[in-house]
């Protein structure tokens, strides 16, 4: 099936790519493409903004492709209906499109597609079939998946298996595969223990107009490790309030595995705008795997003088972290409420 709605910036844009590096030259076999490797058929895999795969304690993490995607560039030939590229990788840590995409310039091209999974490796293999011949020099890009934003606890994948490509034809068995994983970028850094936090907390109703107006602010927060490593840095946090509701926040105790610890929390900054109260907060406790800090918080309300035309919805979130590549997709870094009603 033809899109023209689909274009090749646009499949492109969905993993914010650009194309990579390296290249290697395809020598497999093809009823077309006989005695014409000299010609050069190479799949240029998209290796832009790599992601950080975790394994275990101690292990670096891994550049993976952000997008299972290669160029098959054939400048010296053409090539025909019936071409397949095979896109191999685990399932652990990428999900495939909802049909694969192969485009030349802006248009898309008619193709079909086959999924399998290797029951011994559990390795993945999406082929894609061309339906047309395609001149010399179209090199089109094709497209099958993107990394999965997993989260605790399956965010740590141990030894995960490489993506990779090859490219042939449906009457032969495809060849020249090459690996798609990119460079590994100094920012990685070495060896690494993953670590991860989560966000909770308790809410308070502050009501006005006889009841029938409200807004939600935090009571208590909670910080949780997830390990199995220690934060790098000590826990810091932001409380964002409307000021039309809210006039001042103290953290005023707080508790480390429910026992009162002297966490040393710091106001940091305090913005104060029309629309905006917000606080940061930065304590002086590396959390261990398991550790539980509870930080209770005296805030002052306001009563509105009557309804008011928008609100800030409260926000807590972790800040000045690090934003390490061994912290843990733990989807908890954050907690609001949308429930207030002030209209």
């Amino acid at each position: 099936m033809t899109d023209s709605n689909v274009t090749r910036r646009r499949v492109l844009v969905l993993g914010g790519l650009t194309l990579g590096v390296g290249a290697v030259t395809f020598a497999g076999p093809g009823p077309a493409w006989a005695g014409t490797a000299a010609a050069g058929v190479e799949l240029v895999p998209v290796a832009a903004s790599p992601v950080a795969v975790l394994a275990k304690v101690g292990t670096e993490p891994a550049a993976f492709p952000r997008q299972l995607a290669v160029q098959v560039q054939h400048s010296g030939t053409d090539l025909p209906a019936g071409t397949q590229v095979a896109i191999s990788y685990d399932p652990r840590v990428y999900a495939p499109l909802p049909s694969a995409v192969a485009t030349v310039g802006t248009r898309r091209l008619r193709t079909t597609s086959t999924i399998a999974t290797d029951p011994k490796s559990l390795v993945t293999t999406c082929t894609i079939t061309l339906a047309d011949a395609l001149p010399a020099g179209s090199d089109p890009v094709v497209v099958v998946g993107t990394a999965s934003p997993v989260l605790y606890p399956r965010d740590l994948v141990a030894g995960p298996a490489d993506a990779t490509a090859a490219v042939g034809h449906k009457d032969t068995k495809p060849g020249g595969r090459r690996s798609l994983r990119p460079s590994r970028p100094h920012a990685f850094g070495g060896a690494a223990t993953p670590w991860g936090l989560e966000v909770s907390g308790v809410w308070n109703r502050y009501e006005w107009a006889g009841g029938k107006r409200w807004y939600y602010y935090p009571t208590r927060i909670t910080l949780s490790s997830v390990g199995p490593g220690t934060t790098p840095v000590a826990a810091s946090f932001s409380v964002a309030l409307d000021p039309q509701v809210v006039s001042d926040v103290e953290i005023v105790g707080a508790r480390l595995n429910d026992k009162r610890h002297d966490a040393g929390v710091r106001l940091l900054s305090d913005t104060r705008t029309a629309s905006l109260f917000e606080t940061r907060w930065v304590t002086r406790v590396k959390l261990k795997a398991g550790d539980r800090l509870d930080l209770e918080l005296a805030v002052r309300t306001r009563r509105p003088t009557g309804d008011l035309p928008t609100v800030k919805h409260p926000t807590v979130n972790l800040i000045d972290m690090g934003n390490h590549v061994s912290q843990r997709l733990t989807g908890r870094t954050t907690m609001s409420r949308s429930d207030s009603t002030w209209a």
